[in-house]
């Protein structure tokens, strides 16, 4: 009679338990979420993904134009049960692009070693330093914004070459990718669980935590009424490959928008204008959002413009400059800087878009660095030439990304930016959904 009792019991239990993982199964994700840390000493953006049969937890960099997800893992290595590689000529091959199929003869395969093997070049963008290897997939485990963790299976990535590490930050294990390709993170949900291939970034500070989530969410107060006032401006594409690690013949897969000019204060720069634009044969020049840039680039001749009409601005305001600290050019006494909310009291900077009116502004909180004890510089960098694709004019970077609300809409081609979050008395901190 126990014995009945106990197997009616453990069959109610699987009913159950069955009957909550198809309702799970069943049920429709709005949005996904995503932490984002930043490390203090490379400046790097990473999230934290789980991946594999085991569930193996894992820091990535956050590479806003990555073709893909990259990564070398001794634990997901020894525990790579569930690992598939991605076979040349099918059609998860043709979705993800590849360049080539790689043979290892290796028996038995192995996560980096396996045979007719789809294959494509992943990009370390801080040493410069490329990989070629297979593809391969593997479920990566995800949560939605209601806590509900669901199964993304075959989810593509590279199993790379542990070089590939080097300059990223120490406890990061590669990179996970945010492009316009059909492997990225964002397209990987939106076609598993039709939710609209959109995503939202809120960039921290050094020593505080921000979100991304992606999807259709709701986020809670008060960024729900700041996000119904956002700016927007076209995503633009690149017709040419800005990277030596995309197929030739193919658009960018970077974001771009489209800078019409730049002010300090009120006082707009006067700059060779061509500059700003993306030259369609050549795919140079124009502006593009890269996580993985610590500090905005820009082309030589619209840094010495910035330069000096900073530098005159800030003199007005009776701020006195110091001698430079590499790589930043215009560095001040703190002691002459007041403070506000959005940071540093200093000369405003715009990135203006389609209309005078809609413009990206930087306050002090963004455009200035603490470099010593009494020492602020300008944080914007001359930008160096791409030595793998055409040069792009301004690349702006993380440092002038964090305390905003950035939204991608990837399928319209539209971004949506907020002013500055201390100016509502927010940070990226408190972002989340509801």
């Amino acid at each position: 009679m126990a014995t009945s009792t106990l197997s009616s019991i453990f069959i109610l239990s699987v009913f159950l338990s069955s009957s909550f993982s198809n309702a799970q199964a069943l049920s429709n994700p709005k949005a996904f979420i995503f932490p984002i840390e930043k490390d203090g000493t490379t400046n790097q953006y990473y999230t934290t993904i789980q991946i594999g049969s085991n569930s193996t937890k894992l820091n990535v960099v956050i590479d806003l134009g990555g073709k893909f997800t990259w990564f070398n893992s001794l634990d997901y290595f020894s525990a790579a049960s569930s690992y598939r590689p991605i076979l040349c000529g099918t059609r998860q091959c043709r979705i993800a692009d590849g360049v080539g199929c790689i043979f290892c003869f290796l028996s038995p395969p192995v996560p980096g070693c396996t045979n007719n093997t789809c294959s494509d070049y992943a990009l370390n963008p801080f040493s410069g330093t490329q990989g070629y290897s297979g593809l391969g997939q593997d479920v990566l485990r995800v949560y939605s914004t209601r806590g509900v963790q669901y199964r993304l299976n075959n989810f593509p990535f590279q199993f790379s070459d542990p070089v590939l590490r080097e300059g990223l930050a120490s406890d990061t294990a590669g990179l996970i990718g945010l492009g316009r390709t059909r492997i990225s993170l964002q397209a990987q949900l939106a076609s598993a669980y039709g939710i609209p291939q959109k995503f939202a970034l809120c960039i921290p500070s050094s020593g505080n935590h921000g979100n991304m989530i992606i999807g259709r969410p709701a986020y809670r107060n008060p960024f729900r009424e700041i996000s119904k006032s956002l700016f927007t401006t076209p995503l633009i594409r690149n017709p040419v490959v800005t990277f030596g690690n995309e197929q030739i013949g193919n658009f960018s897969v970077e974001y771009f928008i489209d800078v019409k000019s730049i002010r300090v204060g009120s006082k707009t720069l006067s700059l060779n204008k061509t500059l700003l634009s993306i030259d369609k044969n050549t795919g140079g020049g124009g502006t593009s959002i890269r996580t993985v840039r610590p500090y905005t680039g820009l082309e030589r001749s619209i840094y010495k413009a910035l330069v000096r009409e900073f530098v005159k601005a800030a003199k007005s305001m009776n701020i006195t400059r110091v001698r430079p600290v590499a790589p930043f050019e215009a560095c001040f006494d703190l002691k002459t800087i007041r403070g506000s909310k959005t940071g540093p009291r200093v000369p405003t900077i715009d990135f203006v878009l389609q209309s005078k009116d809609i413009y990206w502004r930087f306050y002090g909180s963004n455009s200035m660095v603490r470099v010593g004890n009494d020492v602020i510089c300008l944080a914007f960098v001359e930008g160096g030439i791409n030595l793998t694709g055409p040069t792009t004019s301004v690349v702006v970077g993380g440092y002038q990304m964090e305390n905003y609300l950035l939204q991608f809409d990837v399928a319209k081609s539209r971004l949506g930016f907020s002013s500055s979050l201390l100016l509502h008395d927010k940070s990226c901190s408190q972002f989340g959904a509801s």
